[in-house]
């Protein structure tokens, strides 16, 4: 067996069994099981943070459609003749396009991401509207028009982008098939074109539109892409995935053309195919796409043992010392860039100028819902020792100041800690985010539920019973609309009463006489004028017995514990490192 057989790909012989065509199965074999491995592991990681703001399911899937069409081009040397041209053809129409088009939508997401982390820090009572329940029955095609029309108005950047691409799949799969029939190349009742050799198959315009989307992101979409996120600096090293991904695959349409039309290709054409071109573009996304995450995922574990010895040490120590003296103020000693900030360094922050906190949380972590959680709770629990306090003398003032703390506590929970209505849920354990749930989900779906008329119940407005779907106004995200008590300036929900529903999930021991007053005449005058005292969802609601302002508690601990553990550490070194200029530019 020689390396290379002088007869080379000819696209008639049989198979080549050289050492050239036994090389590019074995290393596609072998890239595909060590590439497989690291999905299955992503897959596993899929509720990491690093992973998880990735659309991980998405990812994966564009990974997939990619590979099919690398390991068919590595495939076609060795099979060559026995490759049909038609199978080629639909490799090329299909798998190439469409994976581009899933890994471009899923890659999006980071400048998605970074607008809307951006939004929050300016408006962090933002949440997304639930959709209706349809009952029974599969509705008419009016009630489908309607629902389409809410999920267009409500679904969030990524879902329409996702969209638009879905909507180019079919395009892609509706060309394909139209000229697969229609041209006498791939089958004998074509109405075009005229029988050819395996070669000249491989030519034509009938190969123009599975490049046009390869074509179209490398030269258009991609470079569009880096120029919105020329100014990202985030730590998980996105943008430099996306740099890599769109310069590695911009040789591959014109060198493809030039060895498919140029006689100079000839003999570069015997070993290296001209679909060939298109694999080192996608081998380089494919690669970058799961190695980025990996690295960062196992820098974060490894940042998670040195944490936790650290503290082991720092407890160890606190224990060998007397109980005279105390360690609070000093820092953790450790190998983790030399030490460790304090937690109290952290609680000084929030409780003080968080802001550049914030900004480097939303700009370069990618997670300032954590700084906007335990910064609002902290102002809950002040607002609520503010208003009992206030209100500790008459039995009718305290249940009124806990009627008040219940609706900001709802506003917390709606827009930072709600997997189905916060833009960027909290990452908390599922105990504690299954007891929060139980407390607010009755109120929660009072609030953000799309009614027929195409708003959240809380901007509710009268519409027809009979055609519900007419003249749907404009959705989106909903923004909260704040009541401002007579005793305090703290945010809550515009209210009215529509249900009786209680908070059955936490069981009848758990329930409370006590309901939602009325929203009250100086509350009205300072609501919004849109919002009436008529349109108060949530009065009469019962208000959980098992709420009070330790409800956050647990979440409040846990996030606290992962931004002093990570983020606070990053952002200390990040301000060490950085210029007084660079920092001022990042806030």
């Amino acid at each position: 067996m020689v390396y290379f057989n002088s007869r080379g790909y000819n696209v008639t012989g049989p198979q080549n069994f050289d050492g050239w065509g036994i090389s590019n199965i074995a290393f596609a074999t072998v890239y595909t099981f060590f590439l497989f491995a690291a999905c299955l592991f992503l897959w596993f990681q899929r509720q990491h943070p690093v992973v998880k703001m990735r659309k991980v399911g998405l990812m994966l899937l564009s990974i997939l459609v990619l590979h099919v069409f690398c390991f068919m081009a590595f495939a076609v040397y060795f099979m060559n003749g026995a490759f049909p041209c038609s199978v080629e053809f639909w490799a090329m129409s299909l798998y190439l396009p469409i994976g581009i088009g899933l890994w471009q939508a899923q890659n999006q997401q980071l400048l998605i991401v970074s607008r809307q982390q951006t939004e929050l820090i300016h408006s962090n009572e933002i949440y997304k509207p639930l959709m209706p329940s349809r009952g029974r029955g599969p509705g008419t095609s009016r009630y489908w028009l309607w629902r389409f029309r809410v999920w267009y108005r409500g679904t969030s950047t990524q879902g329409k982008y996702e969209g638009f691409v879905f909507i180019g799949v079919i395009i892609q799969f509706t060309v394909s098939m139209i000229v697969y029939n229609i041209s006498r190349k791939f089958n004998a009742y074509g109405i075009v074109s005229q029988p050819t050799s395996p070669g000249m198959c491989r030519r034509g315009w009938e190969w123009a539109p599975s490049v046009v989307w390869q074509f179209l992101w490398n030269f258009v979409f991609g470079p569009y892409l880096l120029w919105n996120i020329r100014m990202i600096r985030d730590i998980y090293n996105w943008r430099l995935q996306t740099i890599i991904a769109v310069v590695a695959g911009l040789p591959g349409t014109p060198i493809w053309l030039a060895a498919l039309y140029t006689d100079k290709f000839n003999a570069i054409n015997k070993y290296w195919i001209p679909s060939m071109w298109f694999v080192p573009g996608m081998m380089a996304m494919e690669i970058v796409t799961v190695a980025f995450p990996i690295y960062r995922i196992a820098k974060h574990k490894r940042a998670s043992r040195e944490t936790n010895r650290i503290l082991a040490e720092f407890d160890q120590k606190r224990l060998d010392r007397s109980a005279g003296s105390s360690l609070a103020s000093e820092s953790l000693k450790g190998k983790r860039n030399g030490k460790m900030s304090s937690m109290e360094s952290l609680d000084a922050c929030l409780a003080g100028n968080h802001h550049s906190l914030q900004i480097y949380a939303s700009c370069m972590e990618l997670n300032g819902e954590n700084i906007i959680f335990l910064t609002r709770v902290l102002a809950f629990k002040q607002a609520c020792q503010k208003l009992f306090r206030r209100a500790c003398n008459t039995s009718a003032g305290f249940h009124r100041a806990r009627n008040q703390m219940f609706r900001q506590a709802l506003s917390i929970f709606v827009t930072l800690v709600h997997a189905r209505t916060a833009s960027y849920p909290i990452n908390i354990e599922s105990p504690i985010y299954n007891w929060l749930e139980a407390l607010f989900e009755p109120a929660t779906a009072l609030i953000a539920t799309v009614e027929s008329n195409g708003r959240a119940s809380s901007f509710s407005t009268t519409s027809s019973s009979v055609t519900p779907w007419d003249d749907a106004p404009e959705l989106g995200h909903q923004a909260l609309s704040p009541v401002a008590s007579p005793e305090d300036k703290f945010p809550s929900f515009p209210m009215r009463s529509v249900s009786k529903r209680s908070s059955k999930d936490l069981g009848a021991g758990q329930r409370s006489s006590e309901r939602i007053a009325g929203v009250t005449e100086q509350e009205v005058e300072s609501m919004d004028s849109a919002v009436s005292k008529e349109h108060d969802p949530l009065e009469g609601v019962e208000v959980p017995t098992a709420f009070d302002e330790t409800v956050f508690d647990g979440a409040y601990k846990s996030i606290r514990y992962m931004v002093w553990s990570e983020t606070w550490q990053r952002y200390m070194v990040w301000k060490q490192k950085s210029s007084p200029e660079r920092i001022s530019r990042a806030i």
